[in-house]
């Protein structure tokens, strides 16, 4: 079937009689695309037309409310029932110059739209943008393709508040959600703390409570339009459920109901420091859940899916039993109240509240998991989170259910959610491998009997393009995706044609380096780094130069295209292999620097060796500084003037996202957590220019000034001593920081060199230096200490698992009336 011709369009898209806006939505977005790609304009005419327009048909719409469909199904019997029950079906049919369009529901034809462009015409649906090939002359053979996906849910998250996420507006929601819909994805989670509603739920309780302010407002109207349009793409919307913490003026209200103390996540050194939750199976708290729900809908219309997060155990006010009995009464009561406003609802048991646990103490007993599984409702799903990150020299973190402990999960409804990376750390990561796997085994009754959903979740804004993409594909049919298609599709549609066959080889090198087995860094230099006091786990140096060695094919490969076929997304992905390139560098040349160091006393005169691997740091972050300048996306100062004066939900502290000094706030909020968070200082890090310039590079810089006054001592200085020094080092940098912040200029708006010459630029002057220079020192007593962060945990299968006990308080605060 000839589409067009020479940039010609030879035939036409016919709208069904009786067609939804979602599918006059898919008709419109067809025609916007082949004009993209080929220049020609396709007539959208309605069905009582279609036989006075000359040329071929583009049949779009179901059985249901297109006539000329109906009549093509009689004959043809091949489009799947219609079902709003059963997953997803698309459905593309070519019979001579008729192309059938449709699916098994209304947003199904939506996605047949989509699948079409994607697997037909090589567009590709990314995060940094959509990519198609020029081509005047477009075509279909006969074909008939109804594919089913693998998954009820295919899930994303959504409006993360800690960082510049929670600040767009309705246009760039609008973006972000036609994004997620052409991958097909059909689950939208709300992330935010919602000011508006918790504030309404409230006042109908009768709680004394701040008034809902203009902003308050503000937001609610951009979370509605989100939520209205949403609904029109077919994705159901899914509510992240109030905090559940009570207040003072809570209790004073209902001073007869039960609580009990627990606190959320804390450095588990911190004393317990407890606030009052309802007893789920007090009749409260099914009164609080039904009136959030109802404020909910009634705000933001109709929705049937529903999320919490349950108590965490890492500082209870309560004995063991209770606390069982009240994460098993949890998933119960608030479904059940859910259910009394919205009978058809859903609710998704956010597995965060387990998997947090760290280590896990209550959980992991025998039988408690047992009993919890067996207590779940029917139409209650587990939801896990599973992070995408290395966690020991010798595992990997788990999907749950493969844990022995947590082994009864396989008979959940289970929800698998692979998050790319805890805070804002955006290094480059993720075995791809693992995770087709993983999602296969998600569609196995077998290994897990209900598995339900699969998607992704970002974290601060924080996304990475190859991985979430591969995400989509496997949130679609697990089992149609393999490694070496992937790669071969992803060059072609992000490189464009022309680069495909160097592409791809580029793309190898670089799912060797950093999505495969092999474990890619952490930036350190975004971490306050320290002799010997815990650190995220720290990769081995010959890892690192394993990868690094595949980073350098990357860029050799891609440097040797043409200077023309360099497109926008090979500059971006230049630029980040780049930044990942400087990282590992960076992160080998500071430990052996530290080794030097903390063996300076058995080791002779190393100066010279200290002051080698000093100076390839500073020319690593100055590299790293110039690159950064490049790229409008990678300063602070192009977030402050996009989002400046923006309604937004509370900040991740609690506190009214509504600064006076909004530059301040986000230099802090939006970077760094140096001054609103100190238990979680430089949890959301980026690589932005200001903030290395003004923030990173002066803490390497003073830890290597202080380390270059010690390094004749022989070591007679104590490490403790060395570490709290350069803790104070530290804090002068990041008062600096918070107080002064960087000079504000318009450079983030003045012209750049394209992201393939910066990132090209750099590496070749990189180059030159002697990078793999002394990184061969290995002493036995040089040996440093490492700690997975505060928000990890591993598999309780590991075999230097610590199983610590909690901060566990004896009485109860709150069973006592006041």
């Amino acid at each position: 079937m000839k589409i067009t011709q020479n940039g010609m369009a030879c035939c036409s898209v016919v709208v069904g009689r009786d067609a939804t806006w979602l599918e006059h939505h898919a008709a419109q977005e067809l025609r916007s695309y082949i004009q993209k790609i080929s220049g020609a304009v396709l007539l959208v005419v309605p069905e009582h037309d279609a036989q006075s327009v000359p040329g071929g048909k583009i049949l779009i719409g179901r059985p249901a409310t297109h006539g000329m469909i109906r009549t093509f199904e009689k004959k043809a019997h091949v489009l799947p029932a219609q079902s709003d029950v059963e997953n997803d079906c698309v459905a593309l049919a070519v019979r001579g110059e008729t192309l059938v369009i449709s699916g098994s529901n209304e947003r199904s034809v939506y996605y047949s739209v989509c699948h079409l462009l994607q697997t037909y015409f090589g567009v590709g649906f990314y995060f940094d943008g959509d990519s198609c090939t020029a081509s005047p002359d477009m075509t279909l053979p006969d074909l008939t393709l109804v594919e089913r996906s693998s998954f009820k849910f295919r899930h994303t998250v959504g409006q993360w508040v800690y960082n510049f996420g929670a600040f767009l507006n309705k246009e760039e929601r609008r973006r972000e959600l036609d994004m997620y819909a052409r991958n097909k994805i059909n689950s939208y989670r709300f992330y935010s703390w919602n000011t508006y509603v918790r504030k309404r739920t409230f006042q109908k309780m009768g709680v004394p409570i701040e008034p809902i302010t203009q902003e308050d407002i503000a937001r609610m109207e951009v979370t509605r339009d989100t939520a209205e349009y949403a609904r029109s793409l077919g994705m159901d919307t899914m509510v992240q459920m109030m905090i559940q913490e009570t207040s003072l003026e809570f209790r004073k209200v209902y001073p007869n109901a039960r609580y009990f103390g627990c606190e959320w996540v804390k450095d588990d050194g911190a004393a317990p420091q407890t606030v009052p939750f309802l007893y789920p199976d007090d009749p409260l708290y099914k009164t609080l859940v039904k009136t959030f729900v109802e404020t909910w809908v009634e705000t933001y219309g109709p929705s049937r899916h529903f999320t919490a997060c349950p108590p965490s155990e890492h500082h209870i006010s309560t004995d063991i039993d209770d606390f069982i009995n009240i994460n098993l009464d949890f998933a119960k009561y608030t479904y059940e109240a859910v259910r009394e406003i919205v009978p058809d609802a859903r609710f998704f048991f956010d597995g965060w509240g387990v998997r947090a646990n760290t280590p896990p103490s209550i959980w992991t007993m025998p039988g408690v998991m047992q009993r919890f599984v067996d207590a779940l409702p029917e139409e209650v799903y587990f939801l896990d989170l599973w992070p995408n990150r290395k966690e020991t020299e010798s595992t990997f973190r788990e999907p749950m259910y493969r844990d022995a402990n947590y082994g009864p999960l396989r008979k959940a409804r289970y929800v698998l959610e692979p998050l790319n990376e805890f805070g804002g750390d955006d290094h480059m990561h993720g075995d791809f491998e693992r995770h087709i796997e993983a999602a296969r085994e998600m569609t196995d009754p077998s290994v897990v009997e209900h598995g339900e959903g699969f998607g992704n979740c970002t974290e601060l804004c924080g996304v990475s393009n190859h991985f979430f993409d591969l995400i989509f594909k496997l949130a679609w049919r697990p089992e149609d995706v393999t490694l070496e298609g992937f790669l071969q599709e992803t060059a072609r549609q992000r490189y464009g044609a022309p680069a495909a066959p160097v592409g791809v080889q580029a793309l190898a090198a670089l799912q060797q380096a950093v999505y495969s087995d092999r474990d890619s860094s952490h930036a350190r230099y975004q971490k306050r780094c320290y002799l010997a006091r815990p650190q995220r786990r720290l990769v081995p140096v010959e890892e690192s130069l394993e990868v690094v060695k595949l980073l350098d094919e990357y860029m050799q490969t891609m440097a040797d295209l043409p200077d023309e076929a360099k497109n926008r997304f090979v500059g971006r992905d230049m630029f980040d292999v780049m930044r990942q390139y400087i990282t590992e560098y960076f992160n080998m040349h500071l430990r052996t620097m530290f080794e030097l160091f903390r063996s300076r006393g058995n080791h002779g005169d190393i100066r010279a060796a200290f002051e080698g691997h000093a100076a390839i740091l500073e020319h690593l972050l100055m590299q790293l500084e110039w690159m950064t300048r490049q790229d409008e996306e990678s300063y602070v100062e192009t977030m402050v003037r996009r989002y400046e004066g923006r309604p937004c939900d509370p900040d991740v502290s609690g506190a009214d996202c509504t600064p006076v000094d909004f530059r301040a706030w986000m230099r802090d909020m939006g970077t760094t957590f140096a001054k609103s968070i100190p238990n979680l200082i430089d949890y959301p890090s980026r690589d932005y220019y200001e903030l290395i310039e003004g923030y990173y590079h002066p803490r390497v810089s003073a830890c290597i000034n202080y380390l270059r006054t010690l390094v004749d001592d022989g070591g007679a200085t104590e490490t403790a001593v060395i570490d709290s020094a350069l803790e104070d080092c530290y804090h002068a940098v990041e008062t600096r920081w918070i107080e002064e912040g960087y000079p504000v200029t318009d450079e983030c708006e003045q012209h750049h060199l394209p992201l393939w010459r910066a990132a090209q630029d750099v590496w070749r002057t990189l180059r030159t230096l002697p990078l793999d220079r002394g990184l061969d020192i290995h002493w036995e007593d040089a040996a440093g200490t490492e700690v997975i962060d505060v928000f990890a945990s591993f598999s309780e299968n590991a075999d230097d698992c610590k199983r610590e006990e909690r901060s566990w308080v004896s009485k109860n605060p709150f069973k006592e009336k006041e």
